[in-house]
Protein backbone atom coordinates (compact mmCIF):
# COMPACT_ATOMS: atom_id res chain seq x y z
CA UNK A 1 0.00 0.00 0.00
CA UNK A 2 1.50 3.18 -1.03
CA UNK A 3 2.45 6.25 1.72
CA UNK A 4 1.29 9.35 1.96
CA UNK A 5 3.12 11.13 -0.78
CA UNK A 6 4.21 8.35 -3.03
CA UNK A 7 3.76 8.72 -6.39
CA UNK A 8 0.58 6.45 -8.03
CA UNK A 9 1.41 3.95 -9.79
CA UNK A 10 -0.72 1.08 -11.25
CA UNK A 11 0.50 -0.93 -8.53
CA UNK A 12 -1.50 1.28 -6.08
CA UNK A 13 -4.67 0.04 -4.70
CA UNK A 14 -7.93 1.82 -4.03
CA UNK A 15 -9.52 2.08 -0.49
CA UNK A 16 -12.41 0.29 -2.41
CA UNK A 17 -10.38 -2.83 -3.11
CA UNK A 18 -9.30 -3.49 0.33
CA UNK A 19 -12.98 -3.08 1.35
CA UNK A 20 -13.76 -5.29 -1.29
CA UNK A 21 -11.34 -8.18 0.39
CA UNK A 22 -13.59 -7.84 4.13
CA UNK A 23 -16.14 -10.63 4.41
CA UNK A 24 -17.96 -9.71 7.57
CA UNK A 25 -18.25 -6.98 9.96
CA UNK A 26 -18.98 -7.98 14.05
CA UNK A 27 -19.82 -5.83 16.62
CA UNK A 28 -19.73 -2.74 14.56
CA UNK A 29 -23.65 -1.76 15.93
CA UNK A 30 -22.52 -1.71 19.47
CA UNK A 31 -22.51 2.12 20.89
CA UNK A 32 -19.53 3.42 22.56
CA UNK A 33 -21.12 3.48 25.81
CA UNK A 34 -21.39 0.12 25.53
CA UNK A 35 -18.40 -0.72 24.17
CA UNK A 36 -16.85 1.03 26.83
CA UNK A 37 -18.65 -0.24 29.69
CA UNK A 38 -17.78 -3.84 28.31
CA UNK A 39 -14.16 -3.33 27.57
CA UNK A 40 -13.30 -1.72 30.89
CA UNK A 41 -15.67 -4.07 33.15
CA UNK A 42 -17.17 0.05 34.46
CA UNK A 43 -20.75 -0.34 35.66
CA UNK A 44 -23.14 2.13 37.29
CA UNK A 45 -24.56 1.98 40.48
CA UNK A 46 -20.92 1.00 42.15
CA UNK A 47 -18.23 3.00 43.66
CA UNK A 48 -14.68 3.58 42.37
CA UNK A 49 -11.42 5.02 43.02
CA UNK A 50 -10.73 7.23 40.23
CA UNK A 51 -6.72 8.22 39.64
CA UNK A 52 -5.28 9.76 36.38
CA UNK A 53 -2.05 9.81 35.75
CA UNK A 54 0.25 10.33 32.47
CA UNK A 55 -2.74 11.61 30.82
CA UNK A 56 -4.77 8.60 31.67
CA UNK A 57 -7.35 7.39 33.78
CA UNK A 58 -7.66 4.15 35.74
CA UNK A 59 -11.11 3.19 37.57
CA UNK A 60 -10.68 0.69 40.65
CA UNK A 61 -14.07 -0.86 41.62
CA UNK A 62 -14.63 -0.51 45.64
CA UNK A 63 -16.30 -3.71 46.52
CA UNK A 64 -16.22 -2.78 50.20
CA UNK A 65 -19.06 -0.22 49.48
CA UNK A 66 -22.51 -1.42 48.76
CA UNK A 67 -24.47 1.36 49.71
CA UNK A 68 -26.47 3.79 46.97
CA UNK A 69 -25.74 6.69 46.29
CA UNK A 70 -27.26 9.67 47.72
CA UNK A 71 -29.31 11.05 44.65
CA UNK A 72 -31.23 13.92 44.79
CA UNK A 73 -34.65 13.27 42.88
CA UNK A 74 -37.17 15.60 41.64
CA UNK A 75 -40.71 13.62 40.79
CA UNK A 76 -42.96 15.93 39.02
CA UNK A 77 -46.57 15.43 37.23
CA UNK A 78 -47.99 18.27 34.70
CA UNK A 79 -51.72 19.62 34.74
CA UNK A 80 -53.40 20.71 31.63
CA UNK A 81 -56.71 22.34 30.48
CA UNK A 82 -58.24 20.44 27.32
CA UNK A 83 -61.33 20.74 25.14
CA UNK A 84 -64.38 18.69 26.22
CA UNK A 85 -63.51 14.63 25.43
CA UNK A 86 -60.60 15.52 23.68
CA UNK A 87 -56.97 14.67 24.80
CA UNK A 88 -54.65 17.58 25.87
CA UNK A 89 -53.32 19.38 23.10
CA UNK A 90 -50.11 21.73 23.14
CA UNK A 91 -51.24 23.88 20.50
CA UNK A 92 -53.86 25.77 22.48
CA UNK A 93 -54.22 23.90 25.67
CA UNK A 94 -52.27 25.43 28.96
CA UNK A 95 -50.58 24.40 31.73
CA UNK A 96 -51.71 25.32 34.99
CA UNK A 97 -50.30 23.23 37.69
CA UNK A 98 -46.95 21.46 38.04
CA UNK A 99 -46.68 19.56 41.05
CA UNK A 100 -43.50 17.68 42.53
CA UNK A 101 -41.02 16.37 45.02
CA UNK A 102 -37.36 16.91 45.51
CA UNK A 103 -35.96 14.71 48.53
CA UNK A 104 -39.10 14.09 50.12
CA UNK A 105 -40.46 18.14 50.36
CA UNK A 106 -43.00 19.00 47.62
CA UNK A 107 -43.68 21.67 45.89
CA UNK A 108 -46.73 22.88 44.06
CA UNK A 109 -47.09 25.66 41.40
CA UNK A 110 -49.85 27.41 40.27
CA UNK A 111 -51.15 29.29 37.29
CA UNK A 112 -53.71 31.95 38.59
CA UNK A 113 -54.74 32.31 35.02
CA UNK A 114 -56.85 29.34 35.62
CA UNK A 115 -57.06 28.68 38.92
CA UNK A 116 -59.29 30.77 40.85
CA UNK A 117 -57.78 31.37 43.62
CA UNK A 118 -54.47 31.26 45.43
CA UNK A 119 -53.35 27.79 46.88
CA UNK A 120 -51.79 27.85 50.46
CA UNK A 121 -48.73 25.78 51.79
CA UNK A 122 -50.79 22.57 52.78
CA UNK A 123 -49.71 18.27 53.62
CA UNK A 124 -50.76 15.91 51.68
CA UNK A 125 -49.58 12.26 53.71
CA UNK A 126 -51.84 9.48 52.21
CA UNK A 127 -49.84 6.92 54.84
CA UNK A 128 -47.80 7.78 57.74
CA UNK A 129 -44.41 6.15 55.44
CA UNK A 130 -44.73 8.74 52.73
CA UNK A 131 -45.17 12.13 53.76
CA UNK A 132 -46.06 15.11 51.24
CA UNK A 133 -45.26 18.51 52.91
CA UNK A 134 -46.34 20.97 49.84
CA UNK A 135 -44.90 24.61 49.73
CA UNK A 136 -46.73 26.49 46.96
CA UNK A 137 -45.84 29.15 44.43
CA UNK A 138 -49.02 31.06 43.01
CA UNK A 139 -48.08 32.92 39.83
CA UNK A 140 -49.93 34.83 36.95
CA UNK A 141 -49.92 33.15 34.45
CA UNK A 142 -48.71 30.32 32.29
CA UNK A 143 -45.36 31.53 31.25
CA UNK A 144 -44.39 32.37 35.15
CA UNK A 145 -45.00 29.19 35.92
CA UNK A 146 -42.60 27.34 33.61
CA UNK A 147 -40.33 30.15 34.51
CA UNK A 148 -40.33 29.62 38.41
CA UNK A 149 -40.27 25.72 37.79
CA UNK A 150 -36.81 26.26 35.16
CA UNK A 151 -35.43 28.37 37.41
CA UNK A 152 -36.31 26.12 40.77
CA UNK A 153 -35.09 23.04 39.22
CA UNK A 154 -31.89 24.79 38.57
CA UNK A 155 -31.43 26.01 42.23
CA UNK A 156 -32.16 22.30 43.21
CA UNK A 157 -29.75 20.77 41.11
CA UNK A 158 -31.87 17.21 40.57
CA UNK A 159 -29.82 14.40 39.60
CA UNK A 160 -32.55 12.01 38.66
CA UNK A 161 -35.95 13.88 36.58
CA UNK A 162 -38.52 10.90 37.43
CA UNK A 163 -41.91 11.13 35.66
CA UNK A 164 -44.89 8.68 35.21
CA UNK A 165 -45.25 8.53 31.46
CA UNK A 166 -42.99 11.81 31.03
CA UNK A 167 -41.55 10.34 27.53
CA UNK A 168 -44.95 10.68 26.19
CA UNK A 169 -46.35 13.07 27.77
CA UNK A 170 -45.31 15.49 30.25
CA UNK A 171 -41.76 16.27 29.14
CA UNK A 172 -43.26 16.36 25.65
CA UNK A 173 -46.13 18.57 26.51
CA UNK A 174 -44.15 20.82 28.56
CA UNK A 175 -41.03 21.13 25.84
CA UNK A 176 -43.84 22.61 23.23
CA UNK A 177 -45.51 25.36 25.79
CA UNK A 178 -42.32 26.36 27.27
CA UNK A 179 -41.02 27.28 23.60
CA UNK A 180 -44.41 29.45 22.82
CA UNK A 181 -43.25 30.87 25.62
CA UNK A 182 -40.32 31.62 24.58
CA UNK A 183 -38.28 29.46 27.11
CA UNK A 184 -35.64 26.43 25.69
CA UNK A 185 -36.15 23.50 27.88
CA UNK A 186 -32.99 22.30 26.68
CA UNK A 187 -31.39 25.73 27.42
CA UNK A 188 -32.62 25.57 30.97
CA UNK A 189 -32.46 22.34 31.86
CA UNK A 190 -30.61 20.53 29.48
CA UNK A 191 -33.54 18.14 28.71
CA UNK A 192 -34.36 17.88 25.08
CA UNK A 193 -37.01 15.81 23.60
CA UNK A 194 -36.07 12.65 21.00
CA UNK A 195 -38.38 11.91 18.45
CA UNK A 196 -36.16 10.32 16.11
CA UNK A 197 -36.58 6.56 17.03
CA UNK A 198 -40.12 4.33 17.24
CA UNK A 199 -41.23 6.48 20.72
CA UNK A 200 -40.29 9.76 22.45
CA UNK A 201 -38.09 9.74 25.03
CA UNK A 202 -36.46 12.57 26.83
CA UNK A 203 -32.79 12.92 27.55
CA UNK A 204 -30.37 14.50 28.88
CA UNK A 205 -26.64 15.21 28.77
CA UNK A 206 -26.42 15.50 32.57
CA UNK A 207 -29.35 14.45 34.22
CA UNK A 208 -31.09 11.23 34.30
CA UNK A 209 -34.68 11.00 32.99
CA UNK A 210 -36.41 7.81 34.07
CA UNK A 211 -40.13 6.71 33.68
CA UNK A 212 -41.92 4.80 36.19
CA UNK A 213 -44.48 3.57 33.92
CA UNK A 214 -41.74 2.20 31.30
CA UNK A 215 -41.24 -0.69 35.01
CA UNK A 216 -44.39 -1.16 35.30
CA UNK A 217 -44.82 -2.45 31.82
CA UNK A 218 -41.93 -4.50 31.81
CA UNK A 219 -41.20 -5.66 35.35
CA UNK A 220 -44.31 -4.86 37.70
CA UNK A 221 -46.23 -8.29 36.53
CA UNK A 222 -49.14 -6.07 36.37
CA UNK A 223 -51.94 -6.49 33.75
CA UNK A 224 -51.97 -3.92 31.23
CA UNK A 225 -55.76 -2.89 32.47
CA UNK A 226 -53.98 -2.17 35.58
CA UNK A 227 -50.91 0.17 34.59
CA UNK A 228 -52.40 3.28 35.16
CA UNK A 229 -50.81 5.77 37.94
CA UNK A 230 -53.77 5.58 40.37
CA UNK A 231 -54.11 0.90 40.14
CA UNK A 232 -50.71 0.76 40.55
CA UNK A 233 -50.73 3.04 43.29
CA UNK A 234 -53.33 0.88 45.25
CA UNK A 235 -51.76 -2.11 44.37
CA UNK A 236 -47.69 -0.80 44.69
CA UNK A 237 -48.21 1.33 47.62
CA UNK A 238 -51.05 0.12 49.10
CA UNK A 239 -53.48 3.13 49.02
CA UNK A 240 -56.26 5.27 47.36
CA UNK A 241 -55.36 8.14 45.81
CA UNK A 242 -57.20 11.62 45.28
CA UNK A 243 -59.37 10.69 42.02
CA UNK A 244 -60.89 13.40 39.30
CA UNK A 245 -62.24 12.88 36.59
CA UNK A 246 -60.55 14.37 33.17
CA UNK A 247 -63.56 16.26 32.10
CA UNK A 248 -63.75 17.96 35.53
CA UNK A 249 -60.16 19.04 36.04
CA UNK A 250 -60.74 22.96 34.62
CA UNK A 251 -63.92 23.09 36.02
CA UNK A 252 -62.26 22.00 39.52
CA UNK A 253 -59.50 24.80 38.91
CA UNK A 254 -62.25 27.67 38.61
CA UNK A 255 -64.79 26.30 41.09
CA UNK A 256 -62.75 23.80 43.92
CA UNK A 257 -58.90 24.86 43.50
CA UNK A 258 -58.17 23.31 46.63
CA UNK A 259 -59.25 20.13 45.67
CA UNK A 260 -57.38 20.01 42.34
CA UNK A 261 -53.88 21.21 44.06
CA UNK A 262 -54.82 18.05 45.86
CA UNK A 263 -55.08 15.58 42.95
CA UNK A 264 -51.94 17.44 41.20
CA UNK A 265 -49.83 16.93 44.08
CA UNK A 266 -51.00 13.01 45.04
CA UNK A 267 -49.69 11.92 41.90
CA UNK A 268 -46.47 13.69 42.38
CA UNK A 269 -46.47 11.85 46.15
CA UNK A 270 -47.37 8.15 44.09
CA UNK A 271 -44.91 9.07 41.28
CA UNK A 272 -42.26 9.46 44.14
CA UNK A 273 -42.61 6.94 46.43
CA UNK A 274 -43.31 4.40 43.22
CA UNK A 275 -40.05 5.30 42.24
CA UNK A 276 -37.80 5.20 45.20
CA UNK A 277 -39.57 1.59 46.88
CA UNK A 278 -39.42 -0.28 43.72
CA UNK A 279 -37.53 1.17 40.58
CA UNK A 280 -34.77 2.73 41.96
CA UNK A 281 -33.68 -0.52 43.76
CA UNK A 282 -34.38 -2.80 40.99
CA UNK A 283 -33.03 -0.67 38.20
CA UNK A 284 -29.70 -0.02 39.59
CA UNK A 285 -29.03 -3.25 41.34
CA UNK A 286 -29.03 -4.47 37.14
CA UNK A 287 -26.75 -1.59 36.61
CA UNK A 288 -24.52 -2.99 38.74
CA UNK A 289 -24.03 -6.14 36.32
CA UNK A 290 -25.59 -4.65 32.88
CA UNK A 291 -23.29 -2.35 30.94
CA UNK A 292 -25.90 -0.10 30.05
CA UNK A 293 -27.16 3.70 31.75
CA UNK A 294 -29.89 3.25 34.45
CA UNK A 295 -31.72 5.18 32.09
CA UNK A 296 -31.64 1.93 28.85
CA UNK A 297 -31.72 -0.52 31.29
CA UNK A 298 -35.18 1.21 32.21
CA UNK A 299 -36.22 1.20 28.40
CA UNK A 300 -34.72 -2.07 27.11
CA UNK A 301 -36.31 -4.80 26.43
CA UNK A 302 -35.47 -7.89 28.56
CA UNK A 303 -33.64 -9.67 25.13
CA UNK A 304 -31.44 -6.69 25.33
CA UNK A 305 -30.65 -7.07 28.25
CA UNK A 306 -29.86 -10.63 27.92
CA UNK A 307 -28.01 -9.90 25.25
CA UNK A 308 -25.52 -7.27 26.52
CA UNK A 309 -24.48 -10.04 29.40
CA UNK A 310 -23.91 -12.46 26.64
CA UNK A 311 -21.93 -9.80 25.07
CA UNK A 312 -19.70 -9.48 28.57
CA UNK A 313 -19.61 -13.22 29.04
CA UNK A 314 -17.66 -13.08 24.88
CA UNK A 315 -15.40 -10.39 25.83
CA UNK A 316 -14.37 -12.21 28.47
CA UNK A 317 -13.47 -15.32 26.62
CA UNK A 318 -12.51 -13.51 23.84
CA UNK A 319 -15.52 -14.57 21.11
CA UNK A 320 -16.52 -12.14 18.87
CA UNK A 321 -20.44 -11.90 19.11
CA UNK A 322 -22.32 -12.94 16.18
CA UNK A 323 -24.50 -10.22 14.45
CA UNK A 324 -28.20 -9.77 15.27
CA UNK A 325 -30.25 -11.69 13.14
CA UNK A 326 -32.19 -9.30 10.17
CA UNK A 327 -35.50 -10.42 8.91
CA UNK A 328 -36.05 -9.27 5.32
CA UNK A 329 -38.84 -6.42 4.82
CA UNK A 330 -42.38 -7.41 3.64
CA UNK A 331 -42.36 -6.59 -0.27
CA UNK A 332 -45.98 -5.44 -1.75
CA UNK A 333 -47.15 -5.16 -5.32
CA UNK A 334 -49.75 -2.21 -6.35
CA UNK A 335 -50.52 -2.02 -2.22
CA UNK A 336 -51.39 -5.84 -1.61
CA UNK A 337 -48.67 -8.15 0.82
CA UNK A 338 -46.82 -10.51 -1.38
CA UNK A 339 -46.59 -13.89 0.08
CA UNK A 340 -44.00 -15.25 -2.12
CA UNK A 341 -42.00 -13.60 -5.79
CA UNK A 342 -40.89 -15.63 -8.77
CA UNK A 343 -38.94 -13.93 -11.34
CA UNK A 344 -39.74 -14.79 -15.03
CA UNK A 345 -37.90 -13.46 -18.01
CA UNK A 346 -39.17 -10.89 -20.41
CA UNK A 347 -40.42 -11.79 -22.92
CA UNK A 348 -40.85 -9.66 -26.25
CA UNK A 349 -44.48 -9.56 -26.64
CA UNK A 350 -47.22 -7.96 -23.94
CA UNK A 351 -49.11 -10.81 -22.67
CA UNK A 352 -52.68 -11.16 -23.21
CA UNK A 353 -55.20 -9.74 -20.94
CA UNK A 354 -57.49 -12.81 -19.89
CA UNK A 355 -61.35 -13.12 -21.54
CA UNK A 356 -64.31 -12.28 -20.28
CA UNK A 357 -65.12 -14.25 -17.10
CA UNK A 358 -62.20 -15.69 -16.69
CA UNK A 359 -60.84 -15.85 -12.83
CA UNK A 360 -57.96 -14.16 -11.62
CA UNK A 361 -55.32 -14.19 -8.27
CA UNK A 362 -55.52 -11.71 -6.50
CA UNK A 363 -58.85 -10.95 -7.30
CA UNK A 364 -59.17 -7.56 -8.72
CA UNK A 365 -61.32 -4.74 -6.89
Amino acid sequence: MPLAGDAPGPSARRLSDYLEAIVDMREYDVPYCHRFAIDTEARCGQWYTVKHAGGRCTLACRDDLLLRAEMRVCAFDIECTKLPLQFPNAAHDQVFMISYMVDGQGYLIINREIVSEDIAPFEYTPKPEFRGPFAIFNERDERALLRRFCEHMRALKPSIYVTYNGDFFDWPFLAERAERAGISLAAQLSVHVDKSGAATEARSRCVLHLDAFAWVRRDSYLPQGSQGLKAVTRVKLGYDPVEVDPEDMVRFAAEQPQRMAAYSVSDAVSTYYLYTTYVQPFIFSLCKVIPMSPDEVLRKGSGTLCEALLMVEAFRGNIVAPNKQVSPGDKFYNNRLLDSETYIGGHGARAAPPPPGARTWPPVL
